[in-house]
């Protein structure tokens, strides 16, 4: 009995540790990860794409990229809060990530901030002198002629 008791102690622990180590071990394929938040994007698919979008950012945490992704997910579902602190992210690791302005601006124009949506515009202008699709998307959006997207392109 007491062999019987050893012996099971020693196959969980064997088990699990083989578990945990599956689990863990696991290498993320950040750039699999980043196309299959962009198709649920496309597709408003906003839940999932939040799931995979905190897996990326966990795995690329320096990609000012994917943190503009993840808050405009956040912002698309009405979590403002954290939207905003995401874009803040996106902004510190890259000031001129035309599309974190651009977005961040929406966000602000949705949160009834008008003031800092025109300074985002007029960060996007210094950085487009001759103008940018960024650039127009959030002039647009402060005039509520448009409602933005995910656009990809």
């Amino acid at each position: 009995m007491k062999f019987f008791r050893i012996f099971s102690f020693l196959i969980i622990l064997i088990l699990s540790s083989a578990i945990y180590s599956a689990k863990y071990d696991k290498k993320v394929d950040s750039s699999k990860l980043y196309e299959e938040a962009t198709t649920f994007l496309k597709k408003e698919e906003y839940r999932k794409a939040l799931r995979v979008l905190n897996k990326y950012t966990k795995a690329k945490p320096k990609d000012s990229d994917g943190w503009t992704l993840y808050a405009f997910t956040q912002r698309k579902l009405k979590n403002f809060r954290k939207a905003e602190a995401n874009y803040e992210k996106a902004l510190k690791l890259d000031p001129e990530n035309k599309i974190a302005l651009e977005y961040q601006g929406e966000l602000f124009v949705e949160t009834d901030r008008s003031g800092l949506a025109q300074v985002n515009l007029n960060k996007l202008k210094e950085l487009c002198p001759t103008s940018c699709d960024e650039l127009e998307q959030l002039k647009l959006y402060i005039n509520k002629e448009a409602e933005k997207t995910f656009d990809n392109s």
